[in-house]
């Protein structure tokens, strides 16, 4: 059989397989789609009690249905010896999944398994290869099961109490006794076996069972070393006994910390990433100190040591209410680690201390401040300590290295100074290494920050509401742009038991896992806890091929002029024009026709060619836009329910269907407020979207009714959607482009102006300060801080494999990842919200929530954008640790001056991206 053939016999066997329960209804369907395939190809017992469970509910008058049934357990028993099947289970692919049950080999795998995709598939499958090469030459039928269960189960005690039960010490293969302590014992603490010694049979092999488990040999040295001087592995022995029983204890709880542990791949060294993890999985008392000590205070561990303070002290905006550090107070667009009554007291003692001749901290050599040191320079050096401003690229405090030999020279007794030190010396401690990299300077911060008659109005001013969260003990604060109340609390989940991180109930969580470095699991947040949690693939890729060249995880590089980065073997890059002269265009040179096209996923492109280019097929795609179809056509839900539009966005190219509905009981519960209060189209707020049906309303959008917003339309969103009104379009997360429906297309370009011409007539600017862009494929520009994101498909659909209810796949969708990513936000006058792009990026604009916004406000969106971005280029727990987010792999500012902008002193350089990105990625 060809490839071609044996592609279409596997397509017929899963289509065979998922038709036999649709041939059928009612309770027989329901039984028929209980019955794994899986099951069945790997489980004799349970195909012969099939067939009889079918006929108890089953008619044998449905011809067609037992054919099918028939058919498939003729299959399933066809090569059912094949070792493989018992591992089925571990494969997250569907079809890869119907194509394991029924293989016969690991050959009939070829067409449709990926060992890059189902790694713990194919770890089990060459486990369970590797037992039966191992124990084929075992002549007893019963000894012979019994040396397969060592490679199926590692570590089950039950395989030794049958040997010793069978008596078949005398069967025992070479290979198999390798094994059996290979899989018994644990590389990580070996300590935790040395009980065993003691029952070792003379004074000789009891101290060589000690020496080799504290010296920390390799398996097979282990092995060699007791059997020179303890005898063959005999499992009836005691001390074989005991090494070969004694299985590592599982954890029973989460790590203290989660966010933390997804640090410590940060660390350069070995030792510390060690230490990092033992620290905050479980052995916090012991292994923090050591931390501390050997890895944090080093300037190699810089990445590592950024990531765990963000996970504490993430950097927010804004300072107040401070009396000692008052100069450090109304600084709304500045960052800052530890802005608190806290931190301006400690700066206090700081300053004192040091005026009184204290020895000046963290810098490894006896210091001390010179009495002639202004007190004010004091002042500001103590509270830049404690209150931690943060740069706002990098996230990091250095103090700039002019600032730093300024400070030193005029600041430091070098008379009591002793050894080889000097201001350069002890700088390189405090600054970057390089003039260019980012840094905090201490200058800002020796003057007031405003003019006395720069006082801001309350309408014209910022707030931050959620920060240092106010909400009671299991709670956590979610801002509300634009609706009435600006904030809520609501129930949360604290990741681990040290954590000051809190997901909202039924957010999705990242959990590094403790059986092998490098996988993952994810986990809900319900009102017990961190629950039904579900293993994720792992990512052994340490590399990505790039055009012949070997590129390192997690490295940064170029294409042509485009930054790239190797993220698990898989290569993401922004998609920019190269050419000297960058003029506006489409993906793939498409012409800029507005013919929208719907595709499966969810999204409108503006023309076929943009669809094709995306990599979908002519049956991928409908005519017309997402919005001008009505996804309730043809009564999709049953005669109890009622079928209500909700537009969703699939990341997940597997995601099949990407339903645009949803289907509710005409039973609800009016009272079942967990998915939140709805609009209708009078304007009207409802507690839930069955009150809403119930009283017979129309709903208009989701969400609580929205203020600030225009209910004239229609109007077209950037993502060429048509929506109602402008309110509606901010319910789903959407920028408007402009008033009416979708007309044109623009072309793609870096500069922030109009891009339709006379097609459309786009809204006026923000005047004299608008910041902002155009959004791809969008025709007017927008005012607002705005980034392009990257991520991991492959990621996504892992995490679409594990999924199993429908509403937990939409974890995989764009709300869920804008959501998750509004959530990051701390100033309440800023919104979120984005779009699909035609490169298949996902591009988010932070927009004042104001039509008239002030300058301030204008600047704290911008600051906000450029926020997000750090935290995703540093991959910082806050943003790892949560699914979609920890999908996203590289970020890109992408807001510039729309017009004459502003010039006042708050205003922070808008640094070009070209300049970042060569610090970023050449370091």
């Amino acid at each position: 059989m060809d490839s071609l053939d044996k592609k279409k016999c596997i397509f017929a066997i899963f289509v065979s397989e998922m038709s036999c329960c649709s041939r059928a209804a009612g309770t027989c369907r329901n039984v028929c789609s209980k019955i794994p395939l899986v099951t069945l190809g790997a489980d004799a017992e349970a195909r012969e009690k099939t067939a009889p469970q079918l006929l108890e509910f089953c008619s044998p008058e449905l011809g067609d249905f037992w054919n099918c049934v028939n058919s498939t357990l003729k299959k399933a028993r066809r090569n059912e010896n094949w070792v493989g099947r018992g591992c089925c289970h571990l494969v997250q692919n569907p079809i890869c999944r119907t194509t394991c049950a029924l293989a016969g080999s690991r050959h009939d795998l070829d067409e449709n398994c990926r060992a890059s995709d189902e790694s713990e598939f194919f770890s089990c499958l060459e486990r369970r290869e590797d037992g039966e090469r191992c124990c084929s030459n075992v002549s007893n039928e019963t000894c012979r099961a019994g040396c397969r269960k060592f490679f199926q189960m590692p570590g089950e005690q039950s395989t030794l109490k049958f040997y010793s039960s069978k008596g078949c010490f005398h069967e025992i293969p070479k290979c198999l006794k390798i094994v059996a302590v290979a899989e018994a014992k644990n590389t990580e603490d070996l300590k935790q076996y040395l009980h065993c010694c003691e029952k070792a049979a003379n004074v000789s092999c009891q101290n060589t069972c000690r020496k080799t488990l504290q010296t920390k040999t390799t398996d097979q040295e282990f092995l060699d070393a007791l059997s020179e001087k303890c005898g063959p592995v005999l499992p009836h022995i005691p001390l074989w006994s005991c090494l070969l029983q004694s299985a590592p204890a599982k954890p029973v709880r989460l790590p203290l910390e989660i966010g933390k542990l997804a640090c410590c791949s940060k660390a350069t060294q070995a030792s510390c990433r060690n230490l990092c993890w033992r620290a905050f999985q479980a052995d916090w008392e012991v292994a923090s100190a050591q931390l501390e000590s050997q890895c944090l205070s080093v300037a190699a561990e810089g990445e590592l040591r950024r990531c765990l303070e963000d996970a504490d002290d993430a950097c927010e905006m804004g300072c107040a209410g401070l009396s000692y550090c008052a100069r450090f107070n109304d600084r709304p667009t500045t960052l800052f680690r530890t802005c608190s009554a806290k931190a301006d007291e400690a700066a206090k003692w700081e300053a004192d201390h040091w005026a009184r001749g204290g020895i000046i901290r963290g810098l490894g050599v006896q210091v001390r401040a010179a009495p002639s040191c202004p007190a004010k320079t004091l002042r500001a050096a103590a509270c830049l300590l404690q209150l931690r401003p943060c740069e706002s690229r990098v996230h990091e405090t250095r103090l700039c290295r002019e600032d730093c030999l300024e400070l030193m020279t005029s600041c430091v007794d070098w008379s009591a100074v002793t050894g080889p030190y000097s201001a350069t010396t002890l700088c390189s401690k405090l600054s970057p290494p390089k003039p260019d990299m980012p840094c905090v300077s201490l200058r800002p911060f020796l003057e007031d920050p405003r003019e006395e008659d720069s006082v801001l109005l309350p309408d014209e001013d910022i707030t931050t509401p959620c920060k240092d969260n106010p909400c009671p003990q299991g709670q956590t604060c979610v801002l509300h742009p634009a609706s009435s109340k600006s904030f809520s609390c609501v129930p949360a989940c604290a990741l681990g038991e040290m954590s000051k991180q809190l997901v909202p109930l039924g957010s999705w969580i990242q959990v590094p896992r403790y059986d092998q470095q490098k996988c993952l699991k994810i986990c809900q947040c319900t009102p017990r806890g961190l629950e039904k949690c579900r293993p994720l693939n792992c990512f052994a890729f340490g590399y990505c091929w790039v055009q012949q060249l070997l590129v390192t995880d997690r490295a940064n590089f170029y294409l042509e002029c485009n930054p790239c980065q190797c993220n698990e073997g898989e290569v993401t890059c922004s998609r920019k024009s190269c050419g000297e002269i960058k003029i506006p265009s489409l993906p793939c040179d498409c012409p800029s026709h507005y013919v929208p096209v719907c595709g499966r996923l969810g999204a409108t492109f503006a023309s076929a060619c943009l669809a094709k280019c995306y990599g979908l097929s002519a049956a991928d795609v409908d005519f017309g836009s997402c919005s001008s179809r009505d996804p309730c056509a043809g009564d999709p839900c049953s005669a109890s329910e009622k079928c209500v539009r909700r537009p969703r966005v699939c990341l997940s190219p597997i995601y099949k269907p990407c339903r645009q509905f949803e289907c509710v009981p005409l039973d609800c519960d009016p009272r079942d407020y967990s998915a939140g209060p709805v609009c209708d189209r009078d304007n009207q707020e409802h507690p839930s979207l069955c009150s809403l049906i119930k009283a017979g309303a129309s709903l208009a959008y989701r969400g609580p009714c929205l203020r600030g917003c225009s209910l004239r339309g229609p109007v077209c969103g950037i993502n060429g959607e048509v929506y109602p009104s402008e309110c509606a379009a901010w319910a789903e997360r959407t920028i408007v482009d402009y008033l009416g429906p979708c007309v044109a297309v623009g072309l793609i370009g870096d500069r922030p102006r109009e891009r339709c011409g006379a097609a459309v007539q786009c809204p006026s600017p923000i005047e004299p300060y608008c910041v902002g862009v155009t959004p791809p494929g969008a025709c007017c520009p927008v005012c607002g801080g705005a980034a392009r994101l990257f991520y991991s498909r492959k990621q996504l659909d892992r995490i679409y494999y594990v999924m199993e209810e429908d509403r937990d796949k939409d974890t995989v969708t764009l709300e869920a990842m804008l959501i998750a990513l509004g959530r990051q936000l701390q100033v309440a006058q800023c919104a979120l919200r984005g779009s699909v792009t035609p490169e298949g990026d996902v591009f988010v604009v932070i927009q004042p929530v104001s039509k008239k916004p002030s300058s301030i406000q204008l600047a704290a969106c911008v600051a906000e954008a450029e926020k997000l971005v750090a935290r995703i280029l540093e991959r910082s727990p806050r943003i790892v640790a949560e699914v979609p987010l920890g999908s996203l792999t590289r970020a890109e500012i992408a807001h510039d001056r729309v017009s004459g902008a502003s010039t006042n002193s708050f205003w922070f350089a808008l640094a070009p991206l070209g300049w970042i990105l060569a610090w970023r990625f050449h370091p």
